[in-house]
């Protein structure tokens, strides 16, 4: 928990993230790494192709310009990589005392923003495959809608997401006790 509370103590000082006099973030993640783990296989794939061809094809007698044609694979297969890495990285849940976010961008900035007061309910779900490592998606419906306005795409342990929201909720409806 240490380093859950300092990465979060971190994010807090993020300029795209507003937070006002005492607001803390109570839970901050991004798509579980299973999530692109399929594409990074393929990837990391593409590019063992493209190794493994050009040393066969080295050992024959094409011309050496066919040698090494094949490690444009293994260039795709980098860049594939890459592009799923920085695309997963990109995304960014936040869930404060009074808000959620969900930032999106690396060098350009897309942050959506939704205060508490307005959320209406919560739903989480997760396929049997989902559930087996433990991700899943988490919706956020907001008042005066019939479709979910948010949804937490992948995230590890959805219903624990799901809780830490419904517990804010729960503390942002209550009547507050105190003397008038």
């Amino acid at each position: 928990m240490t380093n859950a509370r300092s990465s979060y103590d971190e994010l807090a000082s993020a300029d795209w993230l507003h937070l006002t006099e005492g607001e803390r973030v109570r839970w901050a993640g991004r798509p579980s790494w299973l999530t692109i783990a399929v594409s990074v296989a393929a990837g990391v794939g593409i590019a063992l192709v493209g190794i493994v061809l050009t040393v066969w094809l080295s050992g024959t007698n094409v011309p050496s310009w066919l040698v090494y044609l094949p490690l444009a694979l293994v260039l795709v297969g980098a860049g594939r990589v890459c592009l799923t890495y920085l695309n997963w990285i990109r995304l960014l849940y936040v869930i404060t005392d009074e808000e959620i976010y969900v930032k999106r961008g690396l060098v350009s900035r897309d942050v959506t923003q939704i205060r508490l007061d307005r959320i209406q309910n919560t739903a989480y779900n997760q396929s049997v495959l989902q559930r087996l490592f433990s991700y899943g998606d988490v919706m956020i419906y907001t008042a005066g809608t019939s479709t979910e306005d948010v949804t937490f795409h992948g995230v590890p342990d959805p219903e624990r997401v799901k809780q830490t929201l419904t517990r804010l909720l729960s503390e942002s409806r209550a009547p507050r006790s105190g003397g008038l």
